[in-house]
């Protein structure tokens, strides 16, 4: 029986606690990666280990010129793009929720393995992730154009491709692809930045010939007619401000 005079919203957790949790967590080891300290440690660990430092060298005439070598300075600072906000509304999808460990994924330009350990703690099965990308510090990130993926059609069941397509002069040829590797009834999540137009960094974007998507209903145009339906959408609310456009689409 807790005292009186106890303050139940304090949660207290002693070291017989740790105990139980801490072999729960030997079982489960997965569940610690909702910690992005904890995903940004094994991940820089995991570098270290493999010595991996590998780039795209192919014909880049369908990126932004900037595009490896700012995704190399993130990948080397071991930063995470905001994809979080994609993979918590996935995770509840059907048929994620109940599902996600048999799921096929391919997530799009992670640049390192943070995200692919984000999508474990969701219950995603490392064994059933693949992952591209034009700069790579690990063995489970392939070198490879997101214009041409060397995937069979149809292969995954989920596409995810967060804050990549500002990188890409073709993005219609990007999208095309994402939603040619997934199967039918297939979830393809798409996250970027929104930045208002008059914004310096807008401007050099269009001087690149890459595309300021300002809305999901740009993007959903430039997916094309192979959408069954949407199931997650958001766009900013401050049009004044750089903010998250976010899309969940199901393939028909």
């Amino acid at each position: 029986m807790a005292p009186e005079n106890e303050n139940p919203k304090k949660i207290e957790i002693d070291a017989s606690d740790m105990k139980t949790i801490g072999a729960y967590l030997l079982r489960h080891p997965h569940f610690l990666f909702f910690s992005k300290e904890i995903r940004t440690f094994v991940a820089k660990r995991r570098a270290d280990k493999f010595g991996r430092d590998a780039q795209w060298s192919g014909a880049n005439d369908q990126l932004v010129s900037f595009a490896v070598d700012y995704n190399k300075g993130h990948m080397d600072q071991f930063l995470e793009s905001h994809v979080v906000r994609l993979i918590r509304p996935l995770s509840i999808l059907d048929p994620i929720y109940t599902a996600a460990p048999s799921a096929k994924v391919l997530s799009i330009g992670p640049r390192n393995e943070n995200e692919l350990f984000h999508l474990c703690a969701y219950d995603f099965d490392l064994e059933n992730i693949e992952a591209i990308d034009l700069v790579s510090n690990s063995p489970l990130v392939t070198i490879m154009d997101m214009h041409d993926l060397q995937y069979d059609d149809g292969a995954f069941d989920v596409v995810i491709s967060g804050w990549t397509l500002p990188y890409s002069r073709d993005p219609k040829t990007a999208l095309s692809e994402a939603l040619r590797v997934l199967k039918p009834g297939g979830l393809l999540c798409l996250g970027l930045t929104r930045v208002p137009p008059d914004d310096p960094s807008a401007i050099d974007l269009e001087k690149e010939g890459a595309t300021n998507y300002l809305s999901t209903e740009k993007l959903l145009a430039d997916i094309g007619p192979g959408v069954a339906r949407v199931e997650f959408s958001h766009d900013p609310i401050d049009l004044s401000q750089k903010g998250a456009i976010l899309l969940i689409v199901r393939r028909a």
